[in-house]
């Protein structure tokens, strides 16, 4: 990542612990869960048709499900309005993403998600048809399952939500996106178990082989293994652990801060994260912290983010991020403030300020607007 001194943002942090405090003190409806199934299938649908391998129903948010198939289309859109401070101002279309789910046994899921425009810098050349997930489910019991294919990296909550339509923000925090590849292509062994006040969930994978048809992230992985622990509780909160051990792979946007001789070398990274909702308020927090096994390299962030209603579907959203590279790199210090608007619970129509005390290339100071949408 590039990072060059700009112009502070002066009285900034004084308004972002106004804001903080402001959305504190009031009771969000929670922007990583999708909408809740519709009490009368046939009835919510916006279309059902009766065909020979049964209704063909599509549902806004759930998707398009064909007959007794098994066999799901649904996906997600999202079109940025973007001004940087001191930049040009830029219009996209950042996603257009289909899935495809197909459950052709009790205890088989299987899942991909095509990614059919894709630009994460508007500098660069766009690219088509990406597959950004792509793998299968095979059930056994409550606490041992088994994934296999191309998946999100269990590390933290932002990178597992992933769809747009599903966070508050159009910008992302650098914590999850900096230190670690967000896929793994290899397995997983994943469960639950169900203590008396709560769940408790853990998940251990691998990748053992190269990733496919992937952007080039800010920390390629080669080869690694981590795990994740989350506890649940029925009050409404919940914590979660994440340890990953890797290889890195050299790229034309590997993070900085490498030691000479150390991109194959091994890696560790933990990771914190916390969850806790009270009627329509939610706090959202990570912490991710990755290290060179030799040499220097060192990096580590973390956010804070509340969110609350202010008024009958619009919400109120506040963040504060820090983040760590190793020298010559600045530490950052980044304050988000911003607005959405859930007129339905599968649409978004998302506005923010971000101010920081230093310009990061992955996440520029200026006003950034979205409409997501899950179909």
């Amino acid at each position: 990542m590039r990072v060059r001194t700009g112009k502070t943002a002066r009285g900034g942090g004084a308004l972002l612990v106004v804001a903080v405090v402001l959305i504190c003190a009031s009771p969000a409806a929670p922007a990583d869960d999708p909408p809740a199934p519709p009490a009368g299938g046939a009835q919510a649908s916006l279309l059902s048709l009766p065909t020979p391998i049964g209704a063909v129903r599509y549902t806004p948010g759930h998707g398009l499900r064909v007959g007794d198939t098994g066999l799901t289309l649904a996906g997600y859109g999202a079109v940025d309005l973007l001004h940087e401070e001191g930049g040009a101002t830029t219009f996209r279309v950042e996603n257009a993403d289909l899935f495809v789910i197909w459950d052709p046994l009790a205890r088989v899921h299987l899942f991909s998600e095509i990614d059919m425009v894709d630009q994460e810098n508007p500098h660069e050349q766009r690219r088509t048809i990406l597959t950004d997930r792509l793998f299968g489910d095979f059930a056994g019991f409550d606490w041992l399952n088994l994934r296999v294919g191309k998946f999100l990296t269990p590390i933290g909550r932002w990178n597992q939500i992933h769809a747009r339509p599903l966070v508050w923000t159009t910008s992302r925090p650098l914590a999850t996106t900096l230190p670690f590849d967000p896929y793994v292509t290899g397995a997983m062994l994943f469960g639950s178990r169900f203590p008396r006040a709560g769940t408790l969930t853990y998940s251990l994978y691998g990748q053992f082989t190269n990733s496919f048809d992937v952007e080039p992230p800010a920390q390629p992985m080669d080869r690694g293994v981590g795990g994740r622990v989350e506890y649940a509780s029925f009050g409404g909160w919940s914590v979660a652990g994440s340890y990953l051990a890797f290889t890195a792979l050299p790229g034309e946007r590997e993070a900085g801060g490498t030691a000479a001789g150390d991109e194959r070398g091994w890696r560790h990274l933990a990771g914190l994260d916390t969850l806790w909702r009270r009627g329509p308020f939610e706090l959202w927090g990570e912490l991710a912290f990755q290290e060179p096994a030799h040499g220097s390299g060192r990096q580590w962030g973390f956010y804070l983010q509340p969110v609350t209603e202010v008024l009958p579907r619009i919400y109120a959203i506040a963040r504060y991020e820090y983040y760590n590279r190793a020298a010559p790199d600045p530490a950052i210090n980044i304050g988000v403030l911003g607005l959405a608007y859930k007129p339905w619970p599968f649409v978004v129509l998302k506005g923010e300020y971000l101010f920081a005390d230093h310009r990061a290339e992955q996440s520029p100071p200026g006003v950034k607007t979205s409409f997501t949408v899950l179909f």
